[in-house]
């Protein structure tokens, strides 16, 4: 049992701030109280005064790609085709630089940021034993993917062969579950192969959706710049969905739906889907933002992703805060931040199906600890995410890691 003791506790739901409380925990969080009554009802605990500190959740990052960590240069940014061109002219080649230790500082990066849980998409499964033996938490997302009709079992056997590696490396830590790359890369029938897997083995799904106005044209006209692109797999390519027949294949199922940029109407979006939201790369890849104002409206449930190196500039989850600040501007400062911070902790560990995210009795203690701003009270949220940019200490699991 360890009791630690700040000036500020971000506690519960709401991320109330509690002044001078205590917290104590071991692998869960046990009681969150005066610091005097949790040490004399835990009187064995291992005792931590960190008198101008801020305990908080820890971050879920519900959407990274750490296979392309390789990428800093390598790739074209302006537009999501030029970018999707360079990937695949350059896949090899990052990923033959993407080795283990540049993984591992990926992740550390991440660990440094306050991270604790990560939504890990693995095109490849070259992240696979790397996430399984890091302090992570990790939701490991094994990517399907395959237009060509004539490829829909072998694309689905090399599927099969990576998610059976990953469930092999599951522990209390790391689970597996599947990845639908997108509407415009995957034929109807893998994908309704990939949908029934998912089903008949009680798997979240993740799937990139609408990130573009290039992949809007497509699945609603069949024409426009993806059409060119396609044309480089499939002789004479055509839509396989419309975007509402993308979407209603995951009636009933959690699903996390990456992007949505060029989503207007977010009414068909059921009670376990959630958007996960990646500024930095939208930024990057497009000229479009996410409107928040309408999944607000709509209460439609949010989390927040990186993305991978291969269309961000950093993992970091201070920094994508930031970016995401400034992105929405037609949104109070103060609220934004609050729900922000509440997407990046309590939203994706929902997102995920995991008992993170909050400061909270039975909660999972992944918690980080942040040095304390000399600030009011009623801004210490703004002005955490707007300064911070690495945490003081990380907790996992009630485990501290060493970074």
């Amino acid at each position: 049992m360890k009791i630690l003791k700040a000036k500020h506790i971000i506690y519960g739901k709401n991320l109330e701030i509690l002044d001078d409380k205590a917290i104590a925990f071991n692998e869960k969080i046990v009681a969150v109280d005066d610091f005097n009554i949790l040490k004399n009802s835990f009187k064995n605990a291992k005792i931590l005064e960190l008198k101008n500190a801020i305990i908080a959740p820890a971050f879920v990052n519900s959407h990274v790609h750490l296979e392309f960590s390789a990428n800093k240069s390598t790739l074209s940014y302006g537009d999501f085709i030029t970018w999707l061109g360079s990937v695949i002219k350059n896949s090899k080649f990052l990923a033959q630089k993407c080795t283990d230790l540049v993984q591992k500082r990926a992740i550390l990066s991440m660990l440094k940021g306050g991270t604790a849980v990560v939504g890990a998409v693995s095109s490849f499964g070259a992240d696979t034993k790397i996430l399984s033996a890091s302090p992570l938490r990790v939701v490991h997302f094994n990517e399907i993917l395959g237009s060509n009709p004539d490829f829909i079992e072998q694309n689905f056997n090399a599927f099969l062969k990576r998610f059976n590696e990953s469930k092999r490396c599951e522990n209390s830590r790391f689970k597996s579950a599947i990845s639908i790359h997108s509407p415009y890369s995957i034929h109807k029938d893998l994908a309704k192969k990939a949908i029934n897997f998912a089903k008949e083995n009680n798997l979240l799904i993740s799937t990139h959706f609408l990130e573009s106005k290039h992949e809007k044209e497509w699945l609603e006209n069949g024409s426009g710049a993806f059409r060119t692109h396609l044309e480089n797999f499939i002789k004479e390519p055509k839509p396989q969905f419309s975007p509402s027949e993308f979407l209603g294949l995951f009636s009933g199922l959690d699903t996390l739906f990456t992007h949505c940029v060029w989503v207007s109407d977010f009414s068909d979006f059921k009670p376990n889907h959630s958007v996960t939201h990646c500024p930095s790369s939208n930024r990057l890849l497009g000229d479009k933002a996410l409107n928040l104002a309408e999944i607000l409206r709509q209460k439609v449930a949010l989390n927040i992703g990186t993305d991978g190196l291969s269309s961000n500039l950093s993992l970091n989850m201070f920094d994508e805060l930031r970016n995401a600040i400034f992105t929405h501007q037609n949104i109070n400062l103060h609220e934004l931040c609050k729900i922000l911070f509440s997407a990046a902790t309590l939203g994706g560990a929902r997102a995920l199906g995991l008992d993170s995210g909050e400061i909270g009795v039975g909660k999972n203690a992944d918690i980080m600890v942040i040095s304390a701003l000399n600030c009011d009270k009623n801004e210490l949220l703004t002005q955490l995410l707007l300064h911070t940019k690495s945490v003081k200490q990380l907790y996992i699991g009630g485990k501290i890691c060493k970074f």
